[in-house]
């Protein structure tokens, strides 16, 4: 069984319009799709932006280059300003050698250069806008994937799902109802299948990946009849579990919207 891959991303309480799931990897959320990840621009290797996203706010580092070609690295500290959007200022900073034993923090000064900008626009998706004492720079990002990620494997979880549309049966929704899931995952092929005590379900598709988060959509059928198709985003794992949104559009033309997740069976040595 392989395991790989880093630790991200987190549930999710608010969903946009639908249409913004058209967008790379599905649609983001305010508050708890997880920013944090490298981003960069594939065709300018070289920089890039380091990002720690906790509750509303971000914590920035960015490395590039000054005028004098040399390497250059500025901070901030960005708070949520509503529609997406984390904004503060940026420092440049100032200290003692690396090398200096033992190190003394009064040395290091932080100096206010301008501001950043970080508008999320998708969750694989945004526009980075930082002034440095007065010269701006506008930047289109994507989140920057160190390794594949492989979700192969099974696990005991849970499924939530809520429905909306005439045609959905209210007892489709579900809190956090039980449920075992087997992940197969090779290169771009993968399928998940989940099973609770109401139905059984397969949801094949075509894998694809931006940082630490992992994506799916292709047409899914139940046992029960139930068949449509689906997207299953802000996929994430670790050495011990999985997390991901989920998306079903129903034939029958009920959507469910929710989350699904699971710690891996058995579990991993300590």
């Amino acid at each position: 069984m392989t395991r790989r891959g880093v630790i991200g991303g987190a549930l999710v309480v608010l969903f946009l319009n639908l249409a913004s799931l058209h967008g790379p990897f599905g649609a983001a959320t305010a508050k708890t799709t997880d920013l944090s990840d490298l981003w960069w621009i594939p065709t300018e290797s070289g920089w890039g932006i380091e990002i720690v996203h906790e509750e509303m706010t971000v914590f920035a580092t960015m490395f590039v280059y000054g005028q004098d070609a040399k390497p250059t690295w500025y901070v901030a500290t960005l708070t949520y300003q509503g529609s997406f959007v984390w904004s503060g200022t940026l420092y440049a900073t100032t200290g003692p050698w690396f090398g200096t034993v033992p190190f003394d923090p009064n040395a290091v000064t932080p100096t206010p250069v301008g501001t950043m900008t970080f508008a999320l626009q998708f969750v694989n998706q945004a526009a980075l806008t930082y002034t440095v004492n007065g010269a701006q720079v506008v930047k289109q990002i994507q989140r920057q994937s160190l390794v594949f990620l492989n979700f192969t494997g099974q696990y005991a979880g849970a499924l939530s799902l809520q429905g909306t549309g005439l045609t959905c049966d209210p007892s489709r929704n579900t809190n956090a109802t039980p449920a075992n899931v087997q992940i197969t995952h090779n290169a771009q092929a993968i399928t998940i299948g989940t099973q609770t005590n109401a139905d059984t379900c397969t949801f094949p598709g075509a894998y694809s990946q931006g940082g630490h988060f992992g994506h799916v959509s292709g047409g899914y059928v139940c046992a029960s009849g139930d068949s449509g198709t689906f997207t299953i985003f802000e996929m994430a794992v670790s050495y011990y579990d999985f997390r991901a949104r989920t998306l079903l559009n129903s034939n029958s033309g009920c959507t469910l919207k929710g989350y699904i997740n699971g710690l891996l069976q058995p579990p991993p040595p300590q």
